[in-house]
């Protein structure tokens, strides 16, 4: 039922859900070192703003043009880990949990990355609310087109 090709392509598969729990564990450490404490609540302000700062950084990432030429780094026709990386640059809800990862721990541990995860969550913002207006305009769009067709009939 598998070739070859897509067995290796599990196993590259399985390696990057192992490093990413390899680098979730050590993070976790990490910040329980530098915190003298593992994270127990989050103030809901700071968690908007990871939230949306996770969700520019996806859009970003997985979407827009200006990351295009890091994604074609890793657009490969054959298998292996430059597969999965790009697999995984694909998808916005793997790229959405490395992205928080990141994002969370940076915000905790580096007082300087404040300022990066505020504008990165104004983008996201701005983003969301572009998001939002297109599809009220799409929706407008859609009742007008519908009107005309049951005055034409």
């Amino acid at each position: 039922m598998f070739t070859d090709k897509h067995k290796e392509q599990n196993f590259w598969n399985f390696i990057f859900s192992v490093l990413f729990i390899g680098v979730l564990a050590a993070a976790a450490w990490y910040m329980r070192e530098a915190r003298g404490g593992f994270l127990v609540s989050v103030p809901t302000f700071d968690a908007v703003m990871i939230a949306l700062a996770t969700f520019r950084v996806t859009r970003l990432i997985v979407y827009d043009k200006i990351a295009r030429w890091f994604r074609d780094l890793f657009a490969a026709d054959g298998w292996g880990p430059l597969a999965t990386i790009h697999d995984l640059l694909q998808c916005p809800w793997c790229i959405g949990v490395w992205a928080s990862l990141v994002i969370i721990f940076c915000y905790f541990v580096f007082p300087w990355s404040w300022f990066v995860v505020f504008f990165l969550a104004m983008a996201g913002a701005g983003s969301l609310l572009q998001v939002i207006s297109n599809l009220i305009g799409w929706k407008a769009e859609i009742l007008k087109m519908e009107a005309k067709e049951k005055g034409s009939l």
